[in-house]
């Protein structure tokens, strides 16, 4: 008793005397350190979960000297549990984790000058995924894998004993570790092109749509928008509607406040409810909805530049469009890079090849990620090639500097080329002459949103993403004047496909309160 007595007042002292937000960061260090123990091979995954999930629930920026103290304070612990382990070892492992804590919490945030714990979610699961889409963030993955390589060196050389029922007893392992999983949905093989009956009995739900989507040869990058986009408006009837083109009015009753820190991307509110429900294309002829679903038309998603759906580090969290969290403002809506990542991932569409598909990625890979696939942990992403034949489809990923949508639907002559002879005649196609839709969340028409836009209307509203497909259109009309097929790497643009390959499908993430879309006869368009 007495001996008790001593190890918890020597606890509470130690928690007395220890930095502010100390409790937090010992919850991650000793994930950290019982991996160490057991070299269950999860250490990256339990730091990277655990300092992100800090950053979901807390929003508060996590301590670097609390994180070192109590990875010290739980070596000493695990030191004590394994009289082998030296004072030498101690000390190599100290330096290797105090090491990768200042990596990640003070000279990634010092350089990209991180001022909000949302920005440093942004720049951890960047790093996390393999993001190199600046110089310093190519520097930091280097940094930061270096880090982990010589931890795991300097583990490798330990022979510990691992704390009792600690060992492959993490819940979360099977959605974090990035190893492929079986299926949900009862066994569908989601991602699979595999031609798929509808139940005998009509339950309009995922598995339901899917198969009609699948069935009707439509790509799955299509349905998973389709999917994102009616369960963001809890409506069927969202996705019947018109493209947004010429004649649909702008919103009204949006505010812009400012702009946000990066000095880009404006700061919108909601100055007038009642404006905005009767000019809002995708809520306006709304009158009701159905029992347990949101009420959108009273609290509407508009568009909001850096805002992410709401979503944890767990195994089933569900992509929320209808919980705020930031960093956009205080609006519900999701910026560009937040419904490509939500349309893949109900799709159960990995964007890496062998990573499960998390709701909490949705915060990974920006707009430019998607730029330069192959350099930013992208692999199950490619750009597309362009043949006699074959040019832009619908599924496809366009992506500049600064934004990022999907092809909704692409008709048969897609860059209205049909009728080019000669190169001379490639040099003269306009985007006024395109065929396709596309599908995305932008400030178009004053602020909508989640989107379908008709791309003849859309494109000139936004000179980069109008250049580049302009640029696509010419390789695309050359390959057919040529008999020849072109990969078109442009620097500034790229249409990028999924794979396809079974590495590169998972389990989908569900969105939250999807139930109230399974009363729709379809979601084609």
């Amino acid at each position: 008793m007495k001996n008790y007595g001593m190890t918890l007042l020597l606890g509470m002292m130690m928690t007395a005397c220890a930095p502010q937000g100390y409790e937090a960061m010992n919850n991650i260090a000793s994930n950290v350190t019982n991996d160490i123990a057991c070299k269950d091979s999860k250490l990256e995954m339990k730091l990277w979960d655990g300092l992100k999930e800090h950053l979901i629930a807390q929003k508060e920026m996590p301590s670097a000297e609390a994180l070192k103290q109590a990875l010290r304070d739980q070596v000493q612990k695990l030191a004590d549990e394994n009289p082998q382990m030296s004072k030498e070892d101690q000390e190599r492992l100290n330096a290797d984790l105090e090491k990768l804590v200042v990596s990640l919490l003070e000279e990634a945030p010092k350089g990209e000058r991180v001022e909000t714990p949302e920005q440093l979610l942004m720049l951890l699961s960047a790093i996390d995924v393999g993001d190199r889409s600046t110089v310093f963030r190519s520097y930091m993955q280097d940094k930061v894998r270096g880090d982990f390589t010589r931890l795991n060196k300097t583990i490798e050389t330990f022979d510990l004993n691992c704390p009792s029922g600690d060992s492959g007893n993490n819940s979360n392992d099977n959605a974090s570790s990035g190893n492929p999983s079986t299926p949900d949905e009862g066994g569908d093989g989601q991602g699979s092109n595999v031609v798929e009956e509808p139940p005998t009995e009509v339950s309009r739900d995922y598995v339901y749509h899917k198969a009609q989507a699948v069935n009707a040869g439509e790509s799955l990058a299509v349905f998973g928008a389709r999917w994102a986009f009616a369960t963001t408006y809890q409506t069927c009837q969202s996705v019947s509607l018109p493209d947004m083109d010429a004649q649909t009015p702008d919103l009204q009753g949006i505010k812009i406040t400012g702009k946000h820190s990066d000095g880009v991307g404006s700061k919108r509110e909601i100055a007038s409810l009642s404006q905005v429900q009767s000019t809002h294309p995708y809520v306006k002829s709304v009158t009701s909805y159905g029992e347990g679903c949101f009420n959108v038309k009273s609290n509407p998603l508009i568009y909001d530049y850096g805002g992410k759906p709401y979503g944890t580090t767990a195994a089933d969290s569900p992509i929320d469009m209808f919980k705020n969290n930031g960093d956009g403002t205080k609006v519900l809506g999701i910026d560009c890079s937040g419904y490509v990542y939500t349309s893949m991932a109900t799709a159960g569409l990995r964007l890496k090849a062998g990573r499960a598909l998390k709701a909490s990625d949705s915060w990974a890979w920006g707009s430019s990620s998607y730029v330069e696939p192959q350099d930013n942990g992208l692999t199950c992403l490619s750009k597309i090639s362009v043949t006699p034949a074959t040019s832009l489809k619908a599924g496809d990923i366009v992506a500049v500097y600064g934004h990022v949508l999907i092809i909704d639907k692409a008709g048969s002559d897609p860059f209205g080329i049909r009728n080019a002879k000669t190169e001379s005649d490639c040099s003269k196609v306009k985007s006024s002459g395109f065929d396709f839709t596309v599908a995305q969340s932008s400030p178009s028409k004053g602020g909508v949103g989640i989107n379908f836009f008709d791309a003849r209307v859309y494109l000139p509203t936004s000179s980069k993403m109008q250049t580049g497909m302009e640029k696509y259109a010419y390789y695309a009309c050359l390959a057919k004047v040529n008999n020849k097929t072109y990969t078109p790497n442009l620097g500034t643009l790229s249409v990028i496909r999924h794979r396809g390959t079974s590495e590169c499908m998972a389990p989908r993430v569900k969105m939250a309160r999807e139930s109230c879309i399974q009363s729709c006869s379809s979601l084609r368009r």
